[in-house]
């Protein structure tokens, strides 16, 4: 009995301890689920991809002022998801009328977690009446751009950054920034992402980040996208009416903000550049088709709470500008679209203008060096008991350094599939050549480009492209794509198809196959045939001493001296280094 009773008392025991333990567990679990993720980042959490997605499902199903639309897979297999809110009902870009789309991007880089937080809040506020929209506005949210960095977090992606507790990782699933991948366009994400911008058409682009860099007082920074490149109606009421409200209104909330703190070095102090966001990135992008971007930065020293309510601020304070300048956006958009269609002149490349520099007050702190612990070399350290405000230079301006003039048309030949498949999901009108046909145009060889050392998102990148350019009879085939410039997206256009643009189809290598010589000789041979050459043409042979006296390299090398003579001679491949692309002026 003794035993039996001992064995009760030791079973009720385990009983009692288990029941202890489910009840710890229900109580927190309950706590979680109770834990309104709006407010998530109040206590240093970040949502989740799946409880973004889950709450935006949530409010679609439950009122017919939003509507969560799918725009296909990403690399991770996930959909790519917009989230639109109109007070007016209407979720066809097409059927909108008088009305400003804002586009937010969130999640870009899944480390940089503030625009998913603040849209969860803005979201939630606006359904439960504490906010308003403006029945002026249509509201569309990417609740997480790269879902495949979203998925993979961890408390250690973001080795400086001042919360949350976890993020997501900046690669997607292909290990791409997405954020250099809007022309080459070699994700899932990018392609979706490109359907889902060319369908709405947006007005207002906000792509949110949290910046790395130099210490400074501010949370909130940001990037309006780079003045001298929008179109001119544009960048006039960007500059004029809508920047000065923002930064006028974020202030009037307590929240300064700077321009973004692109330094020159680690010192802000001695002066700062704006940012130049060429078409690889997304307000770049935006700008290619008239929209008036913005990227915010907010500071990561600063706590994640305080950097979500930026944010949120800074997306309501957009709202409220959109409002305020509808019409202003409106006419300039329209302006800019059909200015575009008969601008004869394009800028592909750009650099700090260094003569005209600004001045911007600035709140720092000053910088102090020490010696390091690790290295024994001096380390600097921003000293916040030495703060200040005082002017610092700013360089605002960017200069053009070339320019193109535009042809009638490109013809692209149809064996570029990857080139035509992103000019298509772009929108871009493209009619097919009806017959075979001999076509008398201006054609460019490559002289001169540099190849990146390391690969860079993908590719070795092409930079400092030279070509020289001469008229051709080349034969073209039915089913070759012509694309005319009559059309509002010619800035796309020219700044992916001229073989020289910072960030054209040529230089991340969509056509690297025209670089390789494809036909060669025997030396042995053409030895023979090339004393002829040089006896039958004067110049030639003029050019081909002249060569071997200023470069001893050349002098010295038998094969580069035959394969210079080949390559000036009628049997040398015209193909080669030909960009395929044609101009017919």
């Amino acid at each position: 009995m003794k035993k039996i009773s001992h064995f009760l008392q030791k079973q009720i025991a385990q009983q009692f301890k288990l029941w202890v333990i489910i009840s710890i567990f229900l109580i927190l679990h309950h706590e979680c689920l109770s834990q309104e993720i709006w407010n998530y980042y109040q206590t240093n959490k970040s949502v989740t991809y799946d409880e973004a997605i889950n709450f935006y499902q949530t409010i679609a199903a439950k009122d017919d002022r939003c509507k969560i639309l799918d725009y296909g897979k990403t690399d991770c297999g996930r959909p790519l998801e917009l989230f639109i809110i109109n007070e007016q009902k209407v979720f066809d870009r097409n059927a909108i009328k008088k009305q400003i789309v804002i586009l937010i991007n969130n999640g870009i880089h899944p480390g940089e977690p503030d625009g998913i937080d603040a849209c969860v809040k803005l979201v939630h506020n606006w359904q439960t009446g504490k906010i308003v929209i403006p029945a002026n506005v249509v509201l569309a949210i990417i609740p997480v751009y790269n879902i495949d960095g979203a998925l993979r977090r961890s408390s250690f992606t973001r080795i400086n950054q001042n919360g949350p507790e976890e993020t997501g990782f900046r690669g997607n699933a292909r290990n791409l920034d997405l954020n250099r991948d809007f022309i080459k366009c070699d994700s899932k994400n990018a392609k979706a992402f490109t359907s889902l911008y060319q369908g709405w058409d947006p007005d207002v682009f906000i792509d949110t980040h949290v910046s790395d860099g130099a210490d400074y007082s501010y949370t909130m920074t940001l990037i309006d996208s780079q003045k001298d490149k929008l179109s001119p109606a544009v960048s006039d009421v960007m500059q004029k009416s809508i920047k000065p409200f923002l930064f006028s209104s974020m202030e009037k909330k307590k929240i300064e903000m700077v321009p973004y703190v692109n330094v020159f070095g680690e010192d802000p102090s001695k002066g700062m550049a704006a940012f130049y966001e060429s078409p690889r990135f997304a307000s770049g992008y935006a700008a290619l088709f008239h929209c008036f971007p913005f990227v915010t930065e907010t500071h990561m020293l600063k706590p994640f709470a305080e950097r979500v309510d930026a944010t949120y601020q800074f997306l309501l304070s957009s709202v409220d500008a959109a409002n305020k300048y509808i019409n202003e956006i409106i006419i300039a958009r329209i302006k800019a679209k059909s200015a575009v269609v008969s601008q004869e002149q394009f800028y592909l490349n750009w650099r700090l203008d260094t003569m005209h520099v600004d001045s911007l007050l600035f709140k720092g702190y000053d910088i102090e060096t020490k010696q390091s612990e690790i290295t024994g070399k001096d380390r600097i350290v921003f000293n916040h008991n030495k703060a200040y405000s005082r002017n610092i230079p700013f360089a605002a301006n960017y200069l053009p350094t070339d320019s193109v003039l535009k042809p009638r048309a490109y013809i692209i030949p149809q064996a570029w599939t990857e080139v035509i498949e992103r000019l298509k999901l772009n929108g871009i009108e493209m009619q097919e050549l009806k017959k075979d046909s001999i076509v008398r145009a201006q054609v460019d060889y490559i002289e001169n480009y540099q190849t990146g050392k390391n690969p860079y998102e993908g590719h070795y990148l092409h930079s400092k492209i030279s070509t020289r350019s001469e008229a051709q009879s080349i034969q073209c085939f039915q089913g070759d794509y012509l694309v005319f410039t009559n059309q509002w997206k010619n800035r796309y256009v020219m700044e992916t198809l001229e073989p020289t643009a910072v960030d054209g189809f040529f230089a991340w290598n969509f056509f690297d196959e025209i670089l390789q010589q494809k036909e060669w000789f025997s030396d042995y041979l053409f030895e023979d045939m090339a004393v002829s050459m040089l006896a039958d043409n004067l110049q030639l042979k003029i050019d081909f001493e002249e060569r071997k006296q200023r470069d001893s390299v050349f002098a010295n090398d038998s094969w580069a001296q035959l394969t210079y003579l080949y390559q000036h001679s009628k049997y040398h491949e015209k193909s080669h280094l030909r960009y395929p692309i044609l101009r017919i002026q």
